[in-house]
């Protein structure tokens, strides 16, 4: 399993500057090839990166926010016979109004009939393509879930956007690899609930019985970048014992040997 970081900020701020970019997680398998929240450029990158995305097989959604979900449709829009595996807020297709619902599915009625749905909440279970997927519960401020993600005998763990839980750790213990969506610094508190902070990995990977052989931090603020990504990442590897770090736009992890393959330019990957 090869997972390509087509982008690693998150946020409206960041996704509108787009200094890191908001493209997803390509997630490349013996059997399967598919997209883990697709927010806008994730098309774009993906095409000049040379994955051919016209061949992948699905789409994967944590919850229907534009920096995880604006490119899905396109996506969808191009692949032979997709599956699609999304939390059941991003896929509902009765008709609606405000008064009734205060989000709206963001896969449209036309690409959902096109694609093999499974709809998924916290700890719903799906196997496409030879993939595991389970939903593992978030604690946001709109309705999301991460994922465990098993395949070619390896375990993924994805938080998605989550501020830490009491009980979270279970969700990912036994995982090798462990992508933790990051957004606050060390001994800050945002003024909107519902994001992970530097505090919250260090609790949540302590309370772990099977802590992960690899954390990496994804979907980062102005405010963590600010706070110098290296310096969070050391406080957490200090305080945890586990191997921590920070991704970068289009680097490359090799889920089994845990290497690591930074983006140098066009033809010099």
């Amino acid at each position: 399993m090869k997972i390509t970081f087509l982008g690693t900020g998150g946020g409206r701020d960041m996704m509108i500057a787009q200094v890191r970019k908001t493209g997803g997680l390509f997630f490349e398998t013996e059997k399967s090839k598919f997209i883990v929240d697709p927010g806008p450029g994730s098309l774009v990158h993906a095409i000049s990166l040379g994955l051919q995305p016209e061949k992948w097989n699905g789409v994967v959604l944590s919850h229907f926010h534009p920096d995880h979900a604006n490119d899905a449709n396109v996506y969808l829009d191009g692949m032979k016979e997709p599956f699609l595996v999304a939390e059941e807020h991003c896929i509902l297709n009765k008709r609606q109004t405000k008064a009734e619902f205060d989000y709206y599915p963001c896969v449209t009625p036309y690409h959902q009939a096109k694609a093999k749905i499974s709809v998924m909440k916290a700890d719903a279970k799906a196997d496409v393509n030879g993939i595991k997927f389970t939903g593992t519960k978030c604690n946001h401020y709109d309705p999301a879930i991460g994922f465990r993600i098993s395949a070619d005998d390896i375990e993924v763990g994805y938080t998605s956007d989550s501020a830490y839980y009491k009980g979270m750790e279970k969700h990912y213990d036994g995982c090798k690899l462990l992508i933790i969506n990051t957004v606050i610094p060390k001994g800050q508190i945002a003024k909107r609930a519902g994001y992970m902070s530097v505090d919250g990995i260090i609790s949540l990977l302590n309370a772990m019985k099977q802590k992960p052989q690899l954390v990496v931090l994804n979907h980062f603020s102005f405010w963590l970048m600010r706070s110098n990504l290296w310096k969070q990442e050391k406080i957490i590897q200090d305080a945890t014992k586990v191997k921590t770090m920070h991704a970068d736009d289009f680097m490359t992890i090799d889920a089994k040997t845990l290497a690591v393959t930074k983006y140098r330019g066009p033809g010099k990957v």
